[in-house]
Order: structure tokens, then sequence, then C-alpha cells
């Protein structure tokens, strides 16, 4: 009965009623599709990141006097059963090839450990490796001859372009242990990579470095990749809700305008209201009677708005992306129900005044109200 008596009243006033639905459309379609590009921004950066979230970076305890890890650390280290070790030497050194030069960093890296952990594009892992950028900088193919330091190599192979935090490939040169040895005069290893085979076995392997290696001193510190995924994650939490935040200015202005409805409702139906209220009608169903109204309306707008949020989301996607893989995923679901729930509670909340008011229309005054 409350809802066919709602749904007559807001045909009554169709074109206030559209523009309040359509207000809650914007809004809706606003915080959502926000939501949604918020986490395929932060899909697409993690996926640059997901194959080191299993990584942890082993260096020298530098604040305790020590500048290298020694031979007898890293057998310690090789005695774990459950990850790879990606034992590196590192150092500065001048880079030239014909009438270009740069300093460059070079890494000391054994071939058959630089095959698990880096790609190559081109060429094969035989000798020298170049980064990307390196390459394109020097206009270099495989077989080309370069100088590290004096020395001449010659570019087995061009590694992939990829973004790590532990050691940035696409502006390095890798030479094979022995080789890097002969060129620098460099005792011990600047860092280790651990790719343990389950993330969960992080916290034994720093268990482990701790009742081990650092046992009667810290030689070694342990930093953990899977912390950059955190933070990236809490960061694109905070950005993404400081968005749909202003997003939701515009949720707040079809509130303002369903509660403008309502109160012209309220104006314009008092006689109606006091007819009710003398035939019995009780204050409490005024009240439901212009909530469901308000429920109807956010119903409405919130679910229209929430669908087309995700074409909203694949446009921005998109435009921005260029790619729209992203868009549905289980997270995106999530963004739309909570549009879709802001909107409606935007909706109701905003005629609770209206609806109150209406509520308490004495029979009397409201029968002569003109």
């Amino acid at each position: 009965m409350l809802i066919e008596l709602a749904l007559r009243n807001l045909k009554r006033i169709k074109v206030r009623s559209a523009l309040a639905i359509v207000g809650i459309i914007i809004g809706v379609m606003a915080i959502s599709s926000i939501g949604i590009f918020g986490e395929s921004l932060k899909a697409s950066i993690l996926e640059n990141f997901k194959d080191i979230a299993n990584e942890v970076i082993i260096m020298p305890d530098y604040t305790h006097g020590y500048t290298s890890i020694d031979e007898k650390t890293l057998e310690k280290l090789k005695r774990i059963t459950y990850a790879e070790i990606l034992p590196i030497k590192s150092d500065s050194a001048l880079v030239s090839y014909k009438d270009k030069k740069t300093y460059l960093t070079v890494y000391g890296i054994d071939s058959k450990d630089a095959e698990k952990f880096f790609e190559v594009e081109e060429g094969s892992y035989k000798g020298c490796l170049v980064g990307s950028n390196v390459a394109e900088y020097f206009k270099l193919r495989v077989g080309s001859k370069i100088e590290i330091e004096g020395r001449e190599f010659r570019v087995g192979g061009i590694l992939r372009q990829e973004a790590r935090f532990d050691i940035n490939p696409n502006f390095a040169i890798i030479l094979p242990t022995e080789d890097f040895d002969k060129l620098f005069d460099k005792e011990g290893y600047t860092m280790v990579i651990v790719k343990v085979d389950e993330i969960e076995n992080i916290d034994n392997l720093k268990e482990y470095i701790k009742s081990v290696i650092n046992r009667k001193e810290s030689k070694v510190s342990v930093f953990e990749m899977r912390s950059i995924i955190e933070g990236i994650n809490r960061a694109f939490a905070q950005i993404t809700l400081f968005l749909m935040a202003i997003a939701g200015v515009s949720l707040l202005v079809a509130g303002v305008s369903i509660l403008n409805i309502m109160l012209m409702s309220t104006i314009e139906r008092t006689k109606e209201i006091g007819i009710m209220r003398a035939i019995g009608a009780y204050r409490e169903t005024i009240l439901k009677l212009f909530l469901t109204e308000a429920l109807i309306l956010g119903l409405i707008g919130s679910i229209i708005g929430g669908c087309l949020s995700f074409l909203g989301g694949y446009v921005i996607d998109m435009l921005i992306l260029k790619t729209t893989k992203y868009v549905f995923q289980p997270s995106s679901v999530f963004y739309v129900v909570l549009g879709i729930s802001f909107g409606t509670a935007t909706a109701v909340l905003s005629a609770l005044y209206p609806a109150w008011k209406a509520s308490r229309l004495e029979p009397i005054q409201a029968l002569r109200y003109e």
C-alpha cells in the first residue's frame, strides 16, 4: 500500500523526481567509477611487482661496520632449502661505445642465477647483459662490443624492461661474476636477493638470519619486498578514499535536491496529509510514506548509477591506463555496491526532516491550509 501511494505521488511530480534521480545517478557514478579506477590503477602498478613480493634483500649492516657480505655468510644462506639465492656484486664504472660514454652500475652475477631472476628480450644469457635503456642510449645490438673501464666486452643479451626495487636492470650492465672480479678489486657481495618459495616462509627466513647469521652480532640487515606492496596498497587506499570523498560532494547536491522536493511536497500536500490524518492515518504512516518515496528515488538513481559506473570506469581506464582488463574484478563490484549504498542512504537521510515535518502536521490545521 505504501509503495503504491509513494509511486503515485512521485508520478505527480515527474520532472522534479527525474531531476533528483539524475543527481543521484551522477553522484553514484562518480563515487563508483573513481573507486573502480583507483583499484585498476593499483592493480596495474602491483602487476609490475607481483614477481618480487616473495623476495627479501639482504645487505651488509653498515651501522655495525660491515660493508659487504662474505663467503661464509653466503654459504649459510645457501643452506636454506625453501629459497633461491642470488648473490650480487656491484660497482660504478665508465662505459663507452663509439663516441658515447657514461657512468653506469655494473653488476657481477653468475649467468645461471641471472637466468632465474631476469628475462632476456634479445640474445642469450651468455656474456655481458645490458639493460633496455642502456641498449637504447648506446644503440646496442646483440654482438656489439662495449668498453667497461677500458676493457672490451661483447653484448650477449639485452634484458627485458621491468620495474624492480632491488636492482634496476633497465639502466644496468650485468657481467658474469668471474669477469666482474677481473675488472674490479672488490671482496664480498654487495647484496643477496633471497626468493622464497612461499611468502609465508619470509618469517622463517628472518628468524633463521637472526638466530644463525646475526646470533653474535648484526652482520646483515633484512629488507622485505612485500613491505613495498603493503605500502602501495595503503597509499592507494587513502588516495581512492580521498577522491571518492570529493566525488561524494555530487551526492550531497542530490541529497539537497531530494530535501527540496520533499519539503515542497509537504507544502503542496498539506491538505492531503490532513485528510489522511483525519481518517485515521497514524503519524508513523505519514513518516513511512515520505521515506518510502525517498527510498524509491534513491534506489532507482543508485542502481542506474551503479550499472553506469562500470561504463565510467571502462572509459577512464581506457583513457588513462590504455587498458580495460582491470575493470571487471571483484573490487569493482565492491565499489559499485558501496556507491549504491551511499546513494540510497543519502536519499533517505535527506528525506528525514521533511518526513518528520509532514508527520507532525495536525489534522485541523492541515485541512484549513489553502
